[in-house]
């Protein structure tokens, strides 16, 4: 059959010269020839290439897994089951993306409320008075709820998942003590806030309260999972018995997770003082009885085995269900120490 030029190719695929290039820069398609006056020649087999690329990307397939989706399709020994494991990996990021335009699509309801749309001048705007806001409101309404609820300061947890613009509160009880935070969420790398707990230790009690930072250092897309390692700092202040200590924290998680089996390790890091100085960490290994879609209830089985030096049980298992609903995670167990877990995450 009579080869292509890149604009004859174009025009059948309707797909511009310049994006074209582009794909034969990625080496998506290949120019078979060059015509005598020197320009690129292609095999119909090009148009088929294009269209399916141009499928791909309706469905939201990003160039680099297309390329792998074309090597799977020109294979003889590619199975069904392996485009399967690309098509779960892009039905959980379209549930992600679906979750962020709803809460967006929340946002922008409630601002379009409040517009007085009138001949009002902008600085009355409550549109743009959204954008502009930056996260120290967050902040401070952070200070309030938890000096309210503890009435003295503490330490925690927590990593940037919820959505760009949005809140997340969580609390924790488990054998190390009682936590509650919250915080919001700037970039998709990046989350501040302020975290409180009260540490339950046999030697000392005591509680800590500071801002946190959260930062996504490194993220690996895959085609059956997702890899993360997060770092969370904070400095606060220490309370006991009428005493403050300065205290800082540092935290490093890393995790990975498919729709069916979950992993994580923690190393955590804590100066407070005279009152604590440790390095203690934490792993989870969980497993899904089955696999849900974002409207559905979520259920995992865990193992959580934490190791801390610094306690008198320094070893401790503790099995426990994780239920995950929409926006709403809440998890219970019983550790081998004889402490309930209840721990809970809202996102708003």
């Amino acid at each position: 059959m009579k080869q292509l030029t890149i604009g004859k190719l174009a025009e059948t695929t309707g797909t511009s010269a310049e994006t074209l290039r582009y794909y034969e820069k990625l080496k998506l398609i290949v120019a078979d020839a060059r015509s005598p006056a020197g320009y690129r020649l292609y095999s119909p087999d090009a148009v088929r290439v294009v269209r399916f690329i141009r499928g791909a990307k309706e469905l939201n397939f990003t160039l680099d897994e297309i390329r792998q989706l074309l090597t799977l399709k020109n294979s003889d020994k590619s199975t069904c089951a392996e485009i399967l494991k690309h098509t779960e990996t892009k039905i959980k990021q379209a549930e992600q993306r679906i979750l962020e335009l709803k809460e967006i699509r929340k946002v922008l309801k409630q601002l379009a409320e409040q517009c007085p749309a009138d001949d009002s001048p902008l600085d009355c705007c409550p549109i743009l008075d959204h954008i502009n806001r930056k996260s120290k409101a967050a902040i401070a309404v952070a200070i309030i709820a938890m000096t309210a609820i503890f009435g003295s300061p503490h330490t925690a947890e927590a990593k940037p998942i919820s959505y760009v613009g949005g809140i997340m509160a969580m609390q924790e009880n488990d054998e190390t003590g009682h936590t509650l935070s919250l915080d919001y969420t700037i970039d998709p790398k990046l989350a501040v806030g302020l975290y409180a707990k009260k540490e339950e230790n046999q030697k000392k009690d005591f509680e800590t309260i500071g801002p946190q930072v959260n930062y996504l250092v490194k993220r690996w897309n895959m085609p059956d999972g997702q890899a993360n390692i997060f770092s969370m700092t904070g400095v606060g202040v220490s309370h006991y018995h009428g005493d403050n200590e300065f205290s800082a924290w540092q935290s490093i998680l890393a995790d990975y997770e498919t729709r069916r089996v979950f992993t994580s390790y923690e190393l955590r890091g804590m100066y407070a003082g005279n009152l604590e100085k440790s390095v203690w960490q934490r792993a989870r290994v969980g497993v899904a009885p089955y696999i849900a879609n974002y409207d559905d209830l979520n259920t995992w089985f865990m193992v959580q085995v934490d190791h801390h030096p610094a306690k008198d049980d320094t070893l401790v298992v503790t099995p426990l269900v994780r239920f995950f609903y929409k926006t709403t995670l809440v998890e219970a167990g019983y550790s081998s120490n004889h402490h309930i877990m209840a721990n809970w995450v809202l996102q708003f």
